[in-house]
Parts: structure tokens; sequence; C-alpha cells
């Protein structure tokens, strides 16, 4: 039996249709409930609108706007969008992290250990991302002070180099009397019964 070629071109769409559509079913995230809180750094890093929240670690929302506030100072304002089922505790704190060494940032929020928890619409406290460049700086900073003590250090053993072979060798030579005193010890141990003249 033959079949024509619109007949094949028509079967080759029709799979083409059903496998796209088991596809976008399995994939599809269907829109759960959620509620929004907001939170405020002064620092985002690369923080990103849709980037994920998550609370002790676990996926439950998205960042949905990020803008800024002018009111104390310069701030970045997030709105976030937590799934109806994840209850986030009134003293919980938001960070930024990334995911991996180098992945892409994230909300985090911790557990807290309070009894009450937020309502839509209410501020959780923040926590400020280490800055790379305050770390470069500190680093820097801690390089040119080991430099000096080097300097420091190096000074003093050079200008007391003749004191320093001196007590090298005034350890060497006590060593070698206390050794001389020991062995002449153990063959006359006697001499410790009596007082030198």
């Amino acid at each position: 039996m033959r079949f024509s070629n619109e007949i094949k071109a028509g079967l080759v769409v029709a799979v083409a249709i059903a496998v796209a559509a088991v596809f976008l079913v399995k994939t599809a995230s269907f829109k759960k409930e959620t509620y929004d809180l907001k939170t405020f750094f002064e620092y985002a890093g690369d923080l990103k609108p849709n980037a994920i929240v998550k609370l002790s670690g676990i996926e439950v929302g998205r960042v949905r706007e990020i803008a800024f506030t002018y009111d104390q100072g310069t701030m970045v304002e997030c709105t976030l969008e937590i799934e109806t089922d994840a209850k986030v505790r009134k003293d919980s704190i938001a960070y930024i992290a990334t995911s991996g060494f180098v992945g892409d940032a994230y909300v985090g929020l911790t557990p807290g250990g309070s009894e009450e928890f937020v309502i839509p619409g209410d501020i959780v406290k923040s926590e400020d991302p280490v800055q790379s460049r305050i770390i470069m700086k500190k680093a820097d900073n801690i390089a040119d002070s080991l430099d000096k003590i080097l300097v420091k250090v190096k000074e003093v053993v050079t200008d007391n180099q003749k004191n320093l072979d001196e007590i090298v060798v005034n350890i060497t030579d006590a060593t070698e009397n206390l050794k001389e005193f020991s062995e002449d010890l153990k063959k006359h141990p006697w001499k410790l019964m009596f007082k030198g003249e």
C-alpha cells in the first residue's frame, strides 16, 4: 500500500505536534498561588529579576522585581514572589548567594526561629553579600602589612647579626658542656655526693 506525499507530510506534522504536546505537558510549570515579600540590599551583586528564591536551600519562589529606592540612601528593593505553602518566619534573614562557584545569583532565606510567620507585603531583614572588591582590598592591606613586618624582621636580624651569632655559639657551648657534664656523671656518679673544692 503506497502513501502519497501529502499523507506522509501530514503524518510527520501530526507526530511532531503530538511530541510537542507531550513535552509541553511534562515540562510546563503551572503557576502556583504566591504572595509577595520585600527585602532591601545596599549591594545586590549580580542579582537579576526572575532569580530563584530559596528557603533553607529549597526553591520556593522567584525575584519578581528589582528597583532602586532613595529614602535612606541608595538601596536595592527586591520583591520576592513566594509560594503560599512556603511559610517564612518573622526573624528570617534574606541574603544573596550563588549556585556553585560561579553560578547564577539567588536570594536565600534563613529558616528563622520565631513562632510568628510573615504576612503578604511584609519586609524581611537582609544581609548584604561581601563584595569581592572589599575582599581584594583587605587582602592587599594584609599583604602590605606582612611586607612591612618582614622588612622590620630583616632589619632586626641584620642589625643584630653579631649578637645572634654569639647567642648561637653560647648555646652550642652550653649544650656541649652539659653533654660533657652528663657523660662525666654517668662515669663518676659519686661526684654528686661531694662538693667540689
